[in-house]
């Protein structure tokens, strides 16, 4: 049998091809030809030889060797194929083919607010990087210009009313829930500016962020029992959130033709004022009361503990109890939890400890305002700390642990508390929009675009939000999992041909991809075809 063998003498390395054969019993070897000294033959040489020798074996070189491949970029495909596959589950293609009929829109602005939505759900940025991070997704049209980023919000914002309708009209079709109840709340959105405008709707006013010197909007939210936005307002920075829930709930009957539903809010939101005006829209209502604001008769049969009833047979009224009482044009129900009462007097405990230092330091505190650790502190003719109210103290702490809740429904009290209950989803909701998709500060400063990222910003979130609702997952959960969606575009050196090569799916990519009948590439997928995924 004949075979290649490699000497190595002082001289250098030589290649001979040597026979091996018996004689007399005894295995021995002679040698065919000598190739001579490696390093007398350059390297393509010596490839040529072993490819012409592989090719006599009916072998190919890279059959053995394998192609010479090198990565040279890493895209993510996950936020492109699932962001078009809700676009068309939320029935936007039709849409979005009338909005650009009438603006005769010339760019593709429908690729541009989907690669927002990616960036606002991924990393939240302006939209300056939106248009740089453009080139690190695979699936979106990344050779756009920057202004058409700007020229996109205007779009949004002149067809917002017609876009909140649909996506409205396309939960229902999704979810096919009857709207029962909904959630109401208010925030605000402050802005990188100080400067107000009498024209704009950026003004200053009681911030919820704690950014008194900014500029701001007022942002009203109605969202379902599930979460899912049913509509939003946008308000002035400077206008009372008290004023804008029967304005919001108006809208809601005009425009979405529901009329049968109880709205549930928190006390900000209850005055006589708005009493009056839901009850001239028979609007019915679970909203928080102001206990320490009802008349004294009233506050002290709520808080008469012996006048109480547990809630159920299976709950000790020491630990969670109620009673209900009728007045003027609601019924007020007021429950006492023994959780609540620890940790209303840890809170006052808090305050009064501050209060103590200011009384211990008066020198350090120019004004005492009676909120707060103030509420507890008596002061001179001069303003300056005293002593603790001991009057206030004990007439707070009467009130520990209770709680009041006014409603126009005729449901049980069971019912309404578990109703009120959920008034924490519209709560996350806004947790979801600031913290997870980053909506505020805000970088606009004309009415059109801020109008247009809040536009986008509550199309992210809808999607967002009804990944949620059918995978189960987080949105921190999600993100994660979209994240990891990446595809390394490969280069083949000789050919220069492309391929790409999709990473490993993870068991929460895996649920995503199944509850969206999402068609995920292939371990390696050609660039001719690349794109058909994303079709």
């Amino acid at each position: 049998m004949a075979y290649l063998r490699v000497e190595k003498k002082k001289s250098g390395t030589y290649l001979r091809i040597v026979e091996t054969f018996r004689k007399d019993g005894k295995v021995k070897q002679r040698t065919l030809h000598s190739l001579g000294k490696v390093e007398d033959y350059p390297t393509n040489q010596l490839k040529g030889i072993a490819s012409k020798l592989l090719e006599l074996a009916g072998v190919k070189m890279e059959d053995i060797v394998g192609k010479s491949f090198k990565e040279v970029n890493r895209l993510n495909y996950g936020y492109a194929l699932v962001i078009k596959k809700l676009w068309k589950m939320f029935d936007m293609d039709k849409l979005s083919r009338i909005i650009s009929l009438r603006t005769k829109t010339k760019f593709d602005w429908v690729n541009i607010v989907q690669l927002m939505i990616a960036e606002r759900i991924n990393d939240p940025v302006s939209k300056r990087q939106n248009y740089f991070h453009a080139k690190e997704y695979i699936g979106f049209n990344s050779e756009v210009n920057l202004q058409y980023f700007y020229r996109t919000l205007d779009i949004l914002s002149d067809n917002v009313e017609e876009l909140k309708e649909h996506f409205f009209k396309a939960q229902q079709n999704l979810f096919t829930q009857q709207l029962d109840v909904v959630f109401y709340d208010v925030t605000t959105l402050y802005f990188d500016s100080q400067k107000e405008e009498e024209s704009s709707i950026r003004q200053k006013g009681y911030s919820k962020d704690g950014k008194a010197t900014k500029t701001q909007v007022v942002l009203g939210l109605l969202v379902d029992k599930l979460r899912n936005p049913i509509t939003y307002q946008i308000y002035k920075g400077n206008t009372y959130e008290g004023h804008t829930m029967v304005d919001a709930l108006n809208a809601l009957s005009k425009k979405y033709n529901i009329d049968q539903c109880v709205v549930v809010a928190d006390s900000a939101m209850i005055d006589k004022e708005n009493r009056e005006r839901l009850n001239e829209k028979g609007i019915t209502y679970i909203i928080g009361d102001r206990l320490k604001g009802l008349p004294k008769d009233i506050k002290e049969g709520l808080v008469n503990r012996e006048a109480h009833q547990p809630i159920s047979p299976d709950i000790s009224p020491s630990i969670f109890s109620y009673t209900e009482i009728s007045y003027q044009d609601r019924r007020i129900i007021c429950t006492y939890s023994e959780k609540r009462a620890r940790k209303d007097a840890h809170n006052r405990e808090k305050l009064l400890k501050k209060a103590a230092q200011w009384i211990a330091n008066p020198s350090k505190y120019t004004q005492i305002k009676k909120k707060g650790a103030g509420r507890y502190i008596k002061t001179d003719t001069e303003g300056s700390p005293k002593e603790l109210n001991e009057e206030q103290i004990k007439a707070d702490a009467k009130y520990d642990g209770f709680k009041a809740i006014a409603t126009t429904t005729k449901l049980d009290a069971s019912e309404i508390l578990e109703k009120y209950k959920d008034l924490f989803e519209v709560e996350h909701s806004f947790r979801a929009l600031k913290s997870q998709l980053r909506i505020r500060p805000m970088y606009h400063w004309t009415n059109k675009r801020i109008e247009g990222h809040v536009a986008m910003s509550f199309i992210a979130y809808t999607m967002l939000n009804y990944m949620r609702n059918l995978t189960k997952l987080q949105y921190k959960e999600i993100v994660r999992a979209l994240d990891k969606m990446q595809m390394s575009q490969i280069k083949e050196d000789e050919s220069e041909e492309y391929v790409y090569m999709r990473a490993s799916i993870d068991d929460t990519q895996k649920v995503i991809n199944d509850k969206l009948k999402l068609v995920v590439p292939n371990d390696i997928t050609p660039h001719s075809t690349i794109n058909q995924l994303f079709m």
